[in-house]
Protein backbone atom coordinates (compact mmCIF):
# COMPACT_ATOMS: atom_id res chain seq x y z
CA UNK A 1 0.00 0.00 0.00
CA UNK A 2 1.10 3.06 -0.83
CA UNK A 3 -0.35 7.11 -0.19
CA UNK A 4 1.08 10.56 -1.65
CA UNK A 5 -1.30 13.64 -1.76
CA UNK A 6 -4.26 11.74 -0.50
CA UNK A 7 -4.82 9.10 -2.39
CA UNK A 8 -3.75 5.51 -1.69
CA UNK A 9 -3.29 2.66 -4.21
CA UNK A 10 -3.17 -0.73 -2.31
CA UNK A 11 -4.37 -4.47 -3.58
CA UNK A 12 -7.97 -5.14 -4.26
CA UNK A 13 -9.63 -6.81 -0.76
CA UNK A 14 -12.99 -9.13 -0.97
CA UNK A 15 -14.53 -6.42 0.38
CA UNK A 16 -14.45 -4.10 -2.34
CA UNK A 17 -16.38 -6.19 -4.65
CA UNK A 18 -19.73 -4.93 -3.66
CA UNK A 19 -18.49 -1.52 -4.32
CA UNK A 20 -17.33 -2.41 -7.92
CA UNK A 21 -20.70 -4.14 -8.84
CA UNK A 22 -22.52 -1.30 -8.24
CA UNK A 23 -19.84 0.33 -10.47
CA UNK A 24 -20.42 -2.48 -12.91
CA UNK A 25 -24.19 -1.89 -13.12
CA UNK A 26 -23.48 1.86 -14.13
CA UNK A 27 -24.21 2.25 -17.52
CA UNK A 28 -22.40 5.46 -17.97
CA UNK A 29 -19.03 3.76 -16.14
CA UNK A 30 -19.64 0.60 -18.58
CA UNK A 31 -19.92 2.72 -22.26
CA UNK A 32 -16.76 4.57 -20.84
CA UNK A 33 -14.65 1.33 -20.02
CA UNK A 34 -15.78 -0.95 -22.25
CA UNK A 35 -16.77 -4.01 -19.68
CA UNK A 36 -18.86 -5.92 -21.94
CA UNK A 37 -21.92 -8.05 -20.83
CA UNK A 38 -23.50 -7.78 -17.27
CA UNK A 39 -23.23 -9.90 -14.75
CA UNK A 40 -25.35 -11.22 -11.59
CA UNK A 41 -23.95 -10.51 -8.27
CA UNK A 42 -22.55 -14.46 -8.05
CA UNK A 43 -21.05 -14.38 -11.42
CA UNK A 44 -19.19 -10.84 -10.82
CA UNK A 45 -17.82 -11.64 -7.18
CA UNK A 46 -16.97 -15.12 -7.86
CA UNK A 47 -14.38 -13.66 -11.38
CA UNK A 48 -13.30 -11.15 -8.82
CA UNK A 49 -12.45 -13.45 -6.11
CA UNK A 50 -10.50 -15.40 -8.79
CA UNK A 51 -8.29 -12.21 -10.25
CA UNK A 52 -7.53 -11.60 -6.46
CA UNK A 53 -6.77 -15.07 -5.16
CA UNK A 54 -5.61 -16.73 -8.34
CA UNK A 55 -4.31 -13.66 -10.50
CA UNK A 56 -2.76 -13.83 -13.98
CA UNK A 57 0.55 -13.88 -13.95
CA UNK A 58 0.38 -10.28 -16.55
CA UNK A 59 -2.10 -8.57 -14.70
CA UNK A 60 -2.20 -6.22 -11.21
CA UNK A 61 -5.17 -4.74 -9.52
CA UNK A 62 -5.22 -2.12 -7.32
CA UNK A 63 -7.84 -0.18 -5.27
CA UNK A 64 -7.72 2.84 -5.80
CA UNK A 65 -8.50 4.90 -1.82
CA UNK A 66 -9.66 8.61 -1.27
CA UNK A 67 -8.94 9.17 2.51
CA UNK A 68 -10.31 5.45 3.34
CA UNK A 69 -13.17 5.25 0.96
CA UNK A 70 -12.43 2.47 -2.53
CA UNK A 71 -13.51 5.47 -5.26
CA UNK A 72 -11.67 3.56 -8.16
CA UNK A 73 -9.30 0.56 -9.70
CA UNK A 74 -6.17 1.17 -11.67
CA UNK A 75 -4.26 -2.06 -13.20
CA UNK A 76 -1.19 -3.18 -14.78
CA UNK A 77 -2.86 -5.08 -18.04
CA UNK A 78 -0.58 -7.35 -20.52
CA UNK A 79 2.46 -7.37 -18.24
CA UNK A 80 5.46 -8.34 -21.25
CA UNK A 81 8.41 -8.66 -18.47
CA UNK A 82 10.94 -9.71 -21.32
CA UNK A 83 9.60 -6.57 -23.07
CA UNK A 84 9.40 -4.98 -19.96
CA UNK A 85 6.18 -3.42 -20.71
CA UNK A 86 2.48 -2.98 -19.87
CA UNK A 87 -0.94 -1.36 -20.88
CA UNK A 88 -2.32 0.87 -17.63
CA UNK A 89 -6.38 1.14 -17.03
CA UNK A 90 -8.70 3.07 -14.71
CA UNK A 91 -11.73 3.62 -13.66
CA UNK A 92 -12.89 6.04 -10.77
CA UNK A 93 -16.53 4.94 -10.08
CA UNK A 94 -17.36 7.00 -7.25
CA UNK A 95 -18.60 10.32 -9.26
CA UNK A 96 -18.10 12.54 -5.90
CA UNK A 97 -14.51 12.80 -7.05
CA UNK A 98 -14.41 13.02 -10.32
CA UNK A 99 -12.60 16.41 -11.56
CA UNK A 100 -10.61 16.51 -8.28
CA UNK A 101 -7.29 14.48 -9.62
CA UNK A 102 -7.39 11.51 -8.21
CA UNK A 103 -7.16 9.83 -11.21
CA UNK A 104 -4.10 11.51 -12.21
CA UNK A 105 -2.21 10.82 -9.15
CA UNK A 106 -3.58 7.06 -9.16
CA UNK A 107 -2.16 7.07 -12.69
CA UNK A 108 1.28 8.45 -11.71
CA UNK A 109 2.00 6.12 -8.72
CA UNK A 110 0.97 2.76 -11.13
CA UNK A 111 3.18 4.44 -13.44
CA UNK A 112 6.19 4.57 -10.31
CA UNK A 113 5.65 1.53 -9.00
CA UNK A 114 5.55 -0.14 -12.88
CA UNK A 115 8.64 1.47 -13.54
CA UNK A 116 10.90 0.92 -10.11
CA UNK A 117 9.05 -1.99 -8.32
CA UNK A 118 8.07 -3.95 -11.44
CA UNK A 119 10.93 -2.63 -13.59
CA UNK A 120 9.33 -2.06 -17.04
CA UNK A 121 10.14 0.65 -19.44
CA UNK A 122 7.54 1.52 -21.14
CA UNK A 123 3.50 1.80 -20.39
CA UNK A 124 0.71 2.60 -22.24
CA UNK A 125 -3.00 3.09 -22.53
CA UNK A 126 -5.43 2.96 -25.26
CA UNK A 127 -8.69 5.61 -24.55
CA UNK A 128 -12.05 5.75 -26.61
CA UNK A 129 -12.37 8.78 -28.92
CA UNK A 130 -15.79 9.70 -27.18
CA UNK A 131 -14.42 8.92 -23.46
CA UNK A 132 -13.39 12.82 -23.48
CA UNK A 133 -12.29 12.79 -19.66
CA UNK A 134 -9.58 9.86 -20.18
CA UNK A 135 -8.33 11.59 -23.44
CA UNK A 136 -7.58 15.17 -21.46
CA UNK A 137 -6.15 13.30 -18.46
CA UNK A 138 -3.79 10.92 -20.10
CA UNK A 139 -1.42 13.82 -21.27
CA UNK A 140 -1.76 15.28 -17.58
CA UNK A 141 -0.50 12.15 -16.40
CA UNK A 142 2.90 11.96 -18.40
CA UNK A 143 1.36 9.93 -21.66
CA UNK A 144 2.67 11.08 -24.84
CA UNK A 145 -0.06 10.65 -27.75
CA UNK A 146 1.23 8.13 -29.97
CA UNK A 147 -2.12 8.14 -32.78
CA UNK A 148 -5.41 7.19 -33.35
CA UNK A 149 -6.38 3.49 -34.67
CA UNK A 150 -9.55 4.51 -36.89
CA UNK A 151 -12.13 2.15 -36.52
CA UNK A 152 -10.64 -0.22 -34.18
CA UNK A 153 -12.82 -1.81 -32.52
CA UNK A 154 -16.78 -2.39 -32.38
CA UNK A 155 -18.23 -1.08 -28.86
CA UNK A 156 -22.18 0.19 -28.10
CA UNK A 157 -23.07 -0.85 -31.49
CA UNK A 158 -20.59 1.60 -33.51
CA UNK A 159 -16.59 0.61 -34.81
CA UNK A 160 -14.91 3.48 -32.32
CA UNK A 161 -11.37 5.25 -32.55
CA UNK A 162 -9.32 4.30 -30.36
CA UNK A 163 -6.27 6.57 -29.23
CA UNK A 164 -3.38 5.17 -28.20
CA UNK A 165 -0.76 7.35 -25.38
CA UNK A 166 2.56 5.94 -24.58
CA UNK A 167 4.92 6.88 -21.45
CA UNK A 168 8.89 5.71 -21.09
CA UNK A 169 10.45 5.34 -18.21
CA UNK A 170 13.44 8.18 -18.86
CA UNK A 171 10.01 10.41 -19.71
CA UNK A 172 8.78 10.20 -16.24
CA UNK A 173 11.09 10.52 -14.28
CA UNK A 174 12.39 13.85 -15.87
CA UNK A 175 9.34 15.62 -14.31
CA UNK A 176 8.80 12.94 -11.19
CA UNK A 177 10.35 11.60 -8.20
CA UNK A 178 9.78 8.20 -7.92
CA UNK A 179 8.54 7.34 -3.91
CA UNK A 180 10.45 4.15 -3.81
CA UNK A 181 13.22 5.37 -2.91
CA UNK A 182 15.65 2.99 -0.79
CA UNK A 183 16.68 4.40 2.82
CA UNK A 184 19.87 6.41 2.87
CA UNK A 185 22.75 4.44 4.82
Amino acid sequence: MFTRDGVTLRPLEPSDVATMYAWHLDFELDILSSWGSRRSWAQYEKRWEAKMFEPDEDMLYFGILYGDKLVGRAQLALIDREQRRASVGIVIGDRRVWGKGVGRRALQMLYDYAFTVENLERLYAEVYGFNTRSLRMMPRTGMQPEGILRGHELHNGARQDVHVFGLLRDEFYRDYETMFKLPER
